[in-house]
């Protein structure tokens, strides 16, 4: 098992992506660790735009903090 370890600042950036989206109660964080320096951490979620299914992605943590 990975642990991610967040912010406060992380964790209301969170907070804040999921109330501008009040119909969604669906969310998904997607890791990305591939790098080999640490892990990228977005927040995502899919929805009907227009006839077309897209994703709705912020990144939460990237390595610009490193």
């Amino acid at each position: 098992m990975k642990s991610i370890y967040l912010t406060k600042e992380e964790l209301d950036r969170i907070t804040t992506f999921v109330n501008k989206y009040p119909d969604t109660d669906r969310f998904e964080l997607q890791a990305d660790s591939s790098s080999g320096i640490g892990t990228v951490l977005h927040v995502a979620l899919m929805a009907a735009r227009d006839g077309d299914f897209v994703q709705i992605r912020k990144t939460i943590m990237d390595e610009s903090g490193w």
